[in-house]
């Protein structure tokens, strides 16, 4: 019983992420969606989707979390440095994903502004100012 004790909490052990490591993807996190958040409020468009709302409010309380960090220069470039071989491949992954949605909006997909994600809606946005649009204000409409 011992060894089975054992082996089981040394593999728990080896699975479990550093602290730092787990604080740095929580701090990149906050930073992704309180910039998203500010990108999209810069194109405020006309109605109320839920989805553009909760977008907002994700950024906002993101925002709030950053300044009681405080986050600085040289905290974002220390969790850049810890994250960089961390996933290795998620942000071609996710360029590719988003640049797959870009070309749906692009090409007629239609945005559902109650259920819409935080990346259906950057996409949406970057296909209408990508086809000549200054705002995402009829992607979003």
């Amino acid at each position: 019983m011992r060894r089975f004790l054992d082996t089981r909490l040394a593999r728990m052990a080896k699975n479990e992420a550093p602290r730092e490591l787990v604080e740095a993807r929580h701090r990149s996190l906050l930073r992704v969606r309180a910039g998203l958040g500010a990108w999209l409020r810069e194109r405020q468009p006309p109605g109320d989707g839920r989805a553009f709302v909760a977008a907002l409010h994700r950024g906002e309380a993101a925002a709030a979390e950053l300044a009681r960090i405080p986050d600085s220069q040289e905290l974002h470039e220390n969790d850049e440095a810890r994250l960089a071989h961390d996933h290795a491949g998620a942000e071609e992954a996710f360029e590719a994903r988003l640049s797959h949605l870009v070309r749906q909006y692009r090409d007629g997909r239609e945005l559902n502004p109650a259920s819409a994600s935080s990346a259906e809606l950057l996409a949406a946005c970057v296909a209408q100012a990508a086809s000549g649009g200054t705002a995402c204000s009829e992607a979003l409409s």
